[in-house]
């Protein structure tokens, strides 16, 4: 069974294929399962934002970056219970309802997802005073772009 599934973010990296070395050190994500190779393995079409491309590679040449959010996994719950700086940072965990900030703020747009991130984070952190101002700061951008739109 591969590490891999739809939805994970990997980066890519040892190419097989020269073609193929725009994608090294890139991040992208996995959209399909692709074909199989007897020499090489797995294949799978990958997106990647930041060159607006999508390629193939083998699983030899990504590595997992991030889990589809629909896949559990022991290791990233693990990361996530000790407060890892990436999966479940202390400062947006360990609200009263188990939820998390990301769980609020992925269904709002940049600007107010960044107001409800600064807020509840602002006790949790070393300069609450900054981080209130940033959600405000954030808060005077979105308020400025919904009166450009009228």
């Amino acid at each position: 069974m591969s590490e891999f599934t739809v939805g994970d973010w990997v980066e890519g990296y040892g190419m097989t294929d020269a073609s193929q070395a725009k994608y090294n050190g890139k991040q992208g994500y996995i959209k399909s399962a692709s074909y199989k190779n007897t020499k090489y393995g797995q294949a799978w079409e990958v997106y990647f934002p930041s060159l607006m491309l999508d390629g193939v590679l083998y699983e030899s040449e990504m590595k997992l970056t991030d889990w589809n959010v629909d896949r559990s996994s022991s290791a990233k719950a693990k990361n996530e219970a000790a407060g890892d700086p990436v999966y479940g940072p202390s400062y947006y965990t360990g609200f009263s309802n188990g939820a998390e900030v990301i769980d609020i703020a992925e269904h709002l747009n940049f600007n107010r997802g960044n107001v409800v991130k600064y807020l509840c984070r602002a006790d949790r952190k070393e300069n609450e005073f900054q981080d209130l101002c940033k959600a405000l700061y954030y808060l005077r951008r979105e308020i400025d772009r919904m009166e450009g739109s009228k």
